[in-house]
């Protein structure tokens, strides 16, 4: 009884503990959650370009703060599976685009999942590992012989051991003797089994309410848990090497709990495999389930019949709702380019990452901040944060160049809609030729048909005839600067750098030149 309550006493403490990340969750109190530091995630998937470029891999990145997984496996398809890659695991499951929509169309149920995946024992981002079962025995293939042996000496050896010291009978010494060299000779390998044995029953305990709640068939699924559960509590013995010694001395113990785990395995391999499976595919799409609970206001996005992309209203998802500025995504069609002009801190390149935030959550079967949103199949590349290497002796401009390159290389192979998210590219060279190369570079996109959005201070950018222009600007209130993150149509015509720097006390002597 005392247990009992100390487990729901914990479990009360997590569920609070739930609850209030969920609120700084919501109220975007980011700063309070404890996420992971980049470090942290592999490095397929901090080095990324969309992660670099969209900071979904930072203490307040969108992958760290909705980040409820508590499975290795689960983590890691959660992670490719929004960078839109295949992440190379064995058994990794095709995503069901529909899954996190149908789990937020059920009221209290998202709540009661992620719940369930609640671990009393983990700590703050901790993943576990929920192994797969394998039915084959390899132990018993190389001892054939001894499989129907053991169960006959593993009787007769203790009983006659027993019944020799009550009455002095010969042989216990070399009955002993046999007893030792069969256990030193499966010694190496039992230990593995042991360790498989305790995996499974610690995998058992911590995840035996997850089991439960989504077993269709409760009563066999306890009885999985608690026969496996029952057996690893058999292995607490090992902890003692004597005692260990003179079991399998006496009765070959080790070969019972081997032949134990097998017929556990022959009875519940499948279901539980199937439970695992599910449990996985669960975990990996808990952070996108939890975002929709979150946000009552995201609306899941539609695919186009009409190969085009647009949106009533978009906004950024990490935003939080009283700084959320909404704005609409005009349509755009393959082969189409936007140009978004506009002052500094106007509100160009957080536009840009507002659409691909969108896409990215729409590629993920998640719902997203904005109504009436409809995307084609589509391949994501962005190229807004460049950075050099002082180690590789590359600069920022020649890390634009091959970012560009593998862009284009990447787009004449790839069978889906490349869409491209380029804010201030060519930064690292003379004007001249920056317009130049940026106009021969968006006309090849354009060739390959892509999808291109692409902020710039350079208005004779402006001048490209096929482009559809759009600007973001400041306004002007009691002679202090304001903005109000509008997209409007056309050429910004306003600038506001020197504004920015007498502001901060830089003197500007010259303004005329």
């Amino acid at each position: 009884m005392y247990a009992q309550k100390k487990l729901q006493l914990q479990f009360a403490k997590k569920t609070l503990q739930f609850i209030e990340e969920e609120i700084h969750r919501l109220t975007g109190e980011f700063k309070k959650l404890k996420t992971r530091e980049i470090w942290e995630y592999p490095v397929p998937v901090r080095n990324h370009p969309l992660s670099i470029d969209l900071d979904l891999c930072t203490k307040q990145g969108f992958l760290g703060v909705f980040d409820i997984t508590i499975t290795e496996s689960g983590f890691h398809h959660y992670l490719y599976r929004f960078l839109q890659e295949p992440n190379g695991l064995v058994g990794d499951p095709k995503p069901n685009q529909g899954i996190v929509e149908q789990i937020l169309k059920q009221k209290n149920y998202p709540f009661q999942l992620m719940r369930k995946f609640l671990v009393l024992d983990g700590e703050p981002n901790e993943k576990f590992s929920l192994p797969q079962v394998n039915q084959s025995s390899p132990f018993w293939e190389k001892r054939n012989w001894l499989r129907w042996f053991f169960p006959i000496w593993g009787v007769f050896s203790p009983l006659y051991m027993a019944v020799g010291l009550l009455f002095d009978l010969p042989l216990i010494p070399f009955l002993f003797l046999i007893n030792g060299l069969l256990f030193l000779s499966y010694r190496k390998e039992s230990l593995l089994y042991w360790k498989e044995i305790r995996s499974l029953s610690t995998t058992s305990d911590r995840f035996q309410k997850t089991f439960l709640f989504l077993s269709k068939n409760r009563k066999f699924t306890k009885q999985m848990l608690t026969k496996i559960t029952n057996l690893g509590d058999s292995s607490e013995l090992l902890v003692s090497p004597l005692p260990h010694l003179v079991l399998n001395l006496l009765f070959l113990w080790d070969l019972w709990k081997i032949q134990s785990l097998l017929k556990w395995k022959l009875r519940f391999c499948e279901h539980w495999n199937l439970l695992q499976n599910q449990i996985i595919g669960l975990d990996s799409v808990l952070p996108l389930v939890n975002f929709g609970y979150i946000h009552t206001d995201a609306y899941f996005p539609i695919e186009s019949e009409q190969t085009h992309l647009n949106a009533e209203s978009l906004a950024h998802p990490m935003l939080p709702e009283t700084n959320r500025v909404s704005n609409p995504l005009p349509e755009m069609k393959p082969g189409d380019l936007m140009i978004v002009t506009g002052s500094n801190m106007s509100g160009k390149t957080t536009y840009l990452r507002s659409i691909a935030m969108s896409l990215l959550l729409a590629g993920s079967g998640a719902p997203l901040i904005g109504k009436n949103f409809e995307h084609i199949e589509f391949q994501i590349h962005t190229l807004i944060r460049s950075q050099d290497s002082m180690e590789d002796g590359v600069s920022f401009f020649y890390s634009e160049v091959r970012r560009l390159s593998s862009i284009i290389q990447n787009a004449e192979s790839s069978k889906k809609i490349p869409i491209l998210f380029l804010d201030e590219i060519l930064k690292g060279t003379n004007s001249k030729e920056r317009f130049i190369a940026t106009r021969e570079i968006l006309s090849v996109l354009r060739e390959k048909n892509c999808i291109v959005f692409l902020t710039t201070h350079d208005l004779k950018l402006a001048e490209i005839p096929w482009a559809k222009l759009y600007h973001f600007t400041e306004l002007e209130l009691d002679g202090k600067m304001d903005f109000d993150y509008k997209i409007r149509s056309g050429v910004s015509t306003s600038t506001n750098a020197l504004k920015i720097l007498k502001k901060e006390g830089i003197p500007i002597r010259n303004e005329v030149e």
